[in-house]
């Protein structure tokens, strides 16, 4: 059987405590000269960091657009588009979490002329947490009327470099950081049982679980440990790497819609999702939970594959409990009448990345599991 391998457009990734002063050197290789920073209010009112940015800028800032929302509303593109043309700004520096870095991929896309092939408007992605979207050529946003999360997709869109500082994510809170470092889990999880397996992912994923599973409680307990907090993110980078080849199967899906309807973070949406998803998907998906448990450091020789996936789930299960993060969907805002709404967006979301997963019922079957 013949297959393919594709390679993201992203040029390169900058990673290490004081990484953040090589963003001028990036502009440079770029050729950029004014440059949009994208966040959110948080970022730039409860610390320094976006001021902190724009003076290392210098005369390469061009604006900052604070506006971003989580999961990306439509209108706060629609703003963020028409500041970029305003300033003539020539690219694009996402700041922040996954919301930032979709708002700037979905911006640099709006500002391309239709149908044209050029390249579009280089984007540095510097995140401060551990959702990894910045590795993507994906970008998630939400129609604020039906409260529907939508997913936009072009290689162009791919930042043009990637900067983890381990300082930068000091202000992230605890369960933001926690939340998405989960995320991260999940992203190597639906790697490792996705319908188009690739062994260059399947590895990295093995190492993005063991990495995880190792750092991101101890960057919990020691929030000032930056070695932790930064294997972490190499940690988030290896779970996504082959994203664009294998896709996502079934506790992604779950999680846009989820996330869309009762504004739950990404990553506590994984926290509620992924044990319901390991269990139910067990039956087709043995061998790579058997994977998923070596991962996880559990035992697997000369032991029934049946056995060691329920033993898997139990132990993913408990590992997120231990991080004091909520584990389902009533402790979210969810509303319980809403759930066949969830259930059918999360069935047609399921045909875009062809892994329909069983029939609208059994997937409402499992959203009451995660109730």
């Amino acid at each position: 059987m013949i297959r393919e391998y594709k390679f993201p457009m992203l040029e390169k990734v900058i990673f290490g405590i004081g990484s953040l002063a090589k963003v001028n050197d990036e502009l440079d290789r770029l050729g950029k000269n004014r440059a949009l920073i994208l966040t959110g209010n948080s970022l730039a009112t409860k610390t320094d960091l976006v001021q902190k940015l724009e003076t290392l800028l210098g005369d390469r800032w061009a604006g900052t657009n604070s506006g971003i929302r989580q999961h990306v509303p439509s209108q706060t593109v629609t703003a963020a588009a028409e500041q970029a043309r305003e300033i003539n700004a020539d690219s694009i520096i996402a700041f922040g979490g996954g919301s930032p870095i979709d708002a700037a991929k979905i911006v640099a896309l709006e500002l391309l002329e239709d149908g044209q092939p050029q390249e579009a408007m280089p984007q540095i992605a510097i995140s401060t947490t551990l959702s990894a979207g910045e590795f993507t050529p994906f970008a998630g946003i939400t129609d604020e009327d039906s409260r529907v999360k939508g997913l936009r997709t072009d290689p162009r869109i791919v930042p043009k470099t990637v900067i983890l500082d381990p300082e930068v994510t000091l202000p992230t809170p605890k369960q933001l950081w926690t939340a998405t470092g989960m995320k991260a889990m999940d992203h190597a999880v639906e790697a490792i049982w996705s319908v188009n397996p690739q062994p260059v992912t399947d590895v990295l994923a093995m190492a993005a679980i063991r990495k995880l599973h190792r750092y991101l409680p101890v960057s919990i307990r020691e929030p000032e440990n930056l070695d932790a907090r930064g294997e972490c993110q190499v940690a988030a980078w290896l779970s996504i790497f082959g994203l664009m080849n294998v896709g996502v199967r079934l506790s992604h899906i779950f999680g846009h819609q989820i996330g869309a309807r009762w504004d739950v973070p990404h990553g506590i949406t994984s926290c509620i999702t992924i044990p319901h998803c390991m269990r139910f998907l067990a039956p087709q998906t043995l061998d790579q939970q058997v994977m998923i448990a070596e991962a996880f450091g559990l035992q697997t020789d000369g032991r029934k594959p049946e056995d060691v996936a329920a033993e898997a789930a139990d132990t993913v299960e408990a590992f997120i409990k231990s991080l004091d993060v909520p584990t389902r969907l009533r402790d979210v805002g969810a509303k319980e009448d809403e759930l066949p709404i969830v259930a059918e967006e999360v069935h047609k979301e399921s045909a875009i990345w062809h892994s329909q997963q069983g029939g609208q019922e059994s997937l409402l079957g499992l959203l009451r599991q995660m109730w």
